[in-house]
């Protein structure tokens, strides 16, 4: 119980990595807020949490591209579990798709998810964090932030933003022990990568779970000495080229 009593707060939490991440967080003791687009997914994992676990969380609905569903949902949060100690930007979206073929909507809709996403979050959750002077905030990009690829620049150039983003702000809140860390999957069995890629071999691919280990060992106490870090969670896996 390394986490207990702290706030944790959840976007994309209703399924996939974000779902196992608010659990496993529940599961160290924290009082969890899982915030989805989704309001039955949401649901769902808050109730796991209560009703399975014994613990706390609250079910958040909403879009992580407004600015007032995010300062919102971070309000309610405060009011009743308390004020954020550590942050997950988890929700994000994929789009695969030759670049002369991508449109401009499509190209914004990426961007506005992945990286304002995070942005929002982080400027709706830092000020309580710098008062209190601690906090932990995970940023998840993807091993294609980390390299180049065909079929996927709009994704790319987003998870590229979010590490740049995650460095950027690691340096800048350190001296109010704010700790700011990219973590960057390789290919994880979830339902969105099912709905992308439903041929491809999955034998050596992470699950949801593999992911939510790594995310929650950053939020502990025994990594306090890793801020403004990338972590590549690749595992065996190889990146789907099609």
């Amino acid at each position: 119980m390394e986490l207990k009593d702290q706030v944790a707060f959840v976007t994309g939490g209703g399924r996939g990595i974000g779902r196992e991440t608010s659990i496993l967080l529940a599961k160290h003791g924290a009082k969890v807020a899982v915030f989805s687009n989704n309001a039955a997914e949401s649901m769902e994992t808050s109730n796991y949490i209560k009703y399975k676990l014994g613990g706390e969380a609250i079910s958040l609905v909403g879009d992580v591209r407004r600015e007032e569903d995010i300062n919102q949902a971070v309000k309610v949060t405060a009011e009743i579990l308390g004020t954020i100690d550590i942050l997950i930007n988890n929700a994000g979206v994929m789009l695969l798709k030759p670049f002369v073929d991508t449109t401009v909507s499509e190209w914004d809709f990426v961007q506005d998810v992945n990286i304002r996403g995070v942005f929002l979050g982080v400027r709706a959750v830092v000020p309580q964090m710098i008062q209190k002077r601690n906090g932990v905030i995970i940023n998840i990009s993807s091993i294609w932030g980390t390299k180049g690829g065909p079929d996927r620049s709009a994704y790319i150039t987003s998870k590229y933003a979010v590490i740049g983003f995650s460095k950027a702000m690691g340096e800048e809140l350190k001296p109010y022990r704010i700790r700011v860390n990219a973590v960057c999957p390789g290919p994880v069995d979830t339902k969105m990568m099912e709905e992308l890629a439903p041929d491809v071999n999955k034998d050596n691919w992470l699950r949801p779970i593999d992911l939510a280990n790594v995310i929650v060992d950053l939020c502990l106490p025994k990594s306090k000495a890793i801020s403004a870090s990338v972590i590549e969670a690749f595992g065996n896996g190889r990146p789907v080229n099609t």
